[in-house]
């Protein structure tokens, strides 16, 4: 298998498979499953580390680690890492302030080779449903590889190792082990992609297979090397259709990766077995400008995506001509980085073997430290200082009272802390979508006088920092039953089309607890959850009140808040108000709450939507307070400060003056 056999249609595939990945990110209307591209490049790598490093063996008795990591940094980093410090340094002019802490996350991520996990986490968490893409967020596939690249020598190692001890052959032994790999990892994509696509998408194990295949390929095949002519145009042919047709006809809503990966990565080892095919005088690999994409495919992967998120930050639709500028832009980019960052770094004296790695390590160290120097001023950008009685902030005033709002005062919470504006139960008693426990925060005073509790989801959640207040101003005990996206009902609740049975038992678990300890008050909070019927969700509602309420609690429900139709953080960061209002009519849920009291005495619900929106619109900044962290979450600045309006509603003393601070943003990383 020499080179010269390899290297056509393994450039023309990264080219096409590069090409259908940028088509796909510019335009996806156009190519739906152009993200298979990077199912192609998955196989190639293994086809080409797993050649690479059997042959080194079978020639040198050997694998070298440190020659073999040296190559791998040398050929992958230094245009990684450009491509990252880069990203860090048009983040601040093209992305606003309250998104630079999750990107230098992610871009900290992707620097240590683990953004593939960091993807998967925030596939299953609740709050970063609806998160912005990262710049960077491509990098997951690259993890993938890096990962692989760290393992697989290790591999092959011990099989070789083993091979020698018992004086057998080692082929057959690494051939054995890559199967068993291959095999483990299929059935766990399969498995896991019908449970959970979004995070069997991004996990290693999932993947590692179509690794495993090209491996395979390396050490079986003799690339085309005995097949007749006419059958090696066939496999040619016949696995460039199953390329071409999985990315026209697969779409982001295809169960993926599972079995339908099994196409474009069976269709790539078919190209590759068939090699450097020939149809009459047309030597159909040889195409000069694909075999120069083709070398350039890795830096133009890096350089694509953050162009077009960087350019949608601006323009929010990508027409054909802009789209062609920015092309143009990414190959030059990439030509550049090819030329003179690849070219330069991957041939360097073989007598420097620990540089790379050295330099390997120092572009991690600074990815490091810039992610915590920016965590660092992230923190001290609070409201420490201000109190509820600072008149430069009235907040819901401006709304009730027909108090003026100060003008060109910065608002609160300072935009870069945003996303961090969060109720303190996430730091540690938020129950996730994965577990039943009803795992509880005791907030105000333990040994309160009074118990209060809120239960629900996190609509619920965001009315704690409110009852938190009104439960420190009156010297009263919180508890805190919070789950992600679980209605407080009996009621099928779903979770991505599928039963959500542990927040089913969670429910019950939570009316136990609260049934075996004294509990004076609870409020309930909850999204509309639209899928469910109004009458369904209303009886299951009235079946948990009344139960409660025979147990001398008393039940307020309050009243869902709008679903807002931007990100806060972008409409404020372009500077213009008229972006960040939405008609309240277009944005207020349904009053399933409402419903289901009107038949159950004693029962009143309370509606805060009066001191979050005006008559006419809901706006983004109140009373200079940014009234949300996401679309459709209050920030805990403003839940807070409703505290006293809440608990007039709610028929509970508060104090009229207070001197209680703006809470600081909560220390937990953002959604």
């Amino acid at each position: 298998m020499g080179s010269k056999n390899i290297l056509y249609e393994v450039q023309c595939l990264r080219a096409i498979a590069v090409g259908m990945v940028f088509i796909f990110h510019l335009w996806p209307q156009w190519l739906s499953g152009g993200y298979v591209g990077v199912d192609v490049f998955f196989v190639i790598s293994g086809f080409l580390i797993t050649g690479k490093l059997t042959r080194a063996a079978e020639r040198d008795g050997k694998i070298s680690l440190l020659e073999f990591y040296a190559g791998r940094v040398r050929r992958l980093l230094p245009a990684a890492t450009l491509v990252l410090l880069a990203t860090f340094a048009a983040m601040f002019a093209f992305l606003p302030s309250a998104r630079w802490e999750e990107t230098t996350a992610q871009i900290l991520a992707s620097a240590l080779y683990v953004e593939n996990w960091a993807l998967a986490a925030k596939s299953v968490d609740y709050l970063s449903a609806d998160a912005d893409p990262s710049p960077v967020q491509h990098y997951w596939s690259l993890s993938i590889e890096g990962q692989f690249y760290a393992v697989w020598p290790l591999l092959i190692i011990a099989a070789i190792w083993i091979a020698k001890r018992f004086n057998v052959s080692s082929r057959p032994l690494i051939i054995a082990v890559v199967s068993t790999v291959f095999a483990v990892s299929l059935a766990a994509s399969i498995l896991l992609t019908e449970q959970d696509p979004g995070y069997a998408y991004f996990v290693t194990h999932t993947r590692i297979w179509e690794l495993a295949l090209g491996g395979l390929l390396a050490l079986t095949l003799h690339h085309g090397q005995g097949l007749p002519g006419s059958m090696r145009i066939g496999l040619s042919v016949l696995g460039l259709f199953a390329i071409l047709w999985s990315a026209i006809f697969y779409t982001p809503s295809t169960i993926f990766p599972g079995l339908a990966a099994l196409v474009p990565t069976l269709g790539t080892a078919a190209v590759i077995v068939a090699g450097d095919t020939r149809i009459g005088g047309f030597r159909r690999w040889r195409a000069g400008w694909l075999i120069w994409l083709g070398d350039r495919s890795y830096s133009l992967y890096l350089w694509h995506w953050p162009l077009i998120l960087f350019y949608n930050g601006w323009q929010e639709q990508i027409g054909l001509v802009d789209g062609i500028g920015l092309v143009a832009m990414a190959v030059l980019l990439s030509h550049i980085s090819y030329e003179y960052i690849e070219q330069r770094y991957r041939y360097p004296n073989r007598r420097s073997e620990w540089l790379p790695l050295a330099g390997g390590l120092g572009s991690i160290a600074v990815s490091v430290a810039a992610f915590g120097v920016l965590q660092y001023w992230m923190v001290s950008q609070g409201s420490a200082g201000v109190t509820f009685a600072d008149a430069r902030y009235p907040g819901p005033a401006v709304l009730l009272s027909g108090v003026s709002s100060p003008p060109n005062i910065e608002p609160i919470p300072p935009l870069a802390v945003l996303k961090r504006d969060l109720p303190s139960v996430y730091n540690k008693c938020h129950q996730n979508q994965k577990r039943a426990e009803p795992v509880h925060c005791i907030l105000g005073n333990p040994q309160g006088r009074k118990t209060i509790a809120v239960v629900g989801d996190s609509h619920a959640a965001n009315w704690i920092p409110a009852l938190e207040r009104i439960a420190t101003e009156n010297d009263w005990r919180l508890l805190t039953f919070t789950k992600s996206a679980c209605a407080f009902s009996r009621v099928e609740v779903q979770l991505k089309g599928k039963p959500y049975t542990s927040c089913m038992e969670w429910r019950e678990n939570v009316v136990e607890s609260i049934k075996a300890n004294p509990v004076d008050i609870i409020f309930i909070g909850q999204s509309p959850y639209r899928y469910i019927d109004k009458e369904v969700m209303a009886r299951g509602l009235r079946s948990i009140w009344s139960e409660l309420s025979q147990s001398g609690i008393r039940i307020i429900p309050i009243q869902d808040t709008p679903f807002m139709p931007f990100q806060p953080e972008e409409c404020l960061a372009k500077n213009d108000s008229k972006l960040c209002v939405a008609p309240r009519r277009e944005v207020l849920p349904p009053d399933v709450f409402e419903h289901a009291s009107r038949e159950m005495n004693g029962i009143r619900v309370v509606d805060m939507n009066d001191a979050i929106c005006g008559p006419e619109n809901c706006e983004t900044i109140v009373g200079n307070m940014i009234v949300w962290r996401d679309r459709h979450h209050l920030s805990a600045t403003y839940s807070a400060a409703l505290a006293p309006y809440l608990a007039k509603q709610a028929r509970l003393p508060f104090p009229k003056i207070s001197k209680s601070r703006i809470i600081q943003p909560n220390n937990a990383p953002p959604g």
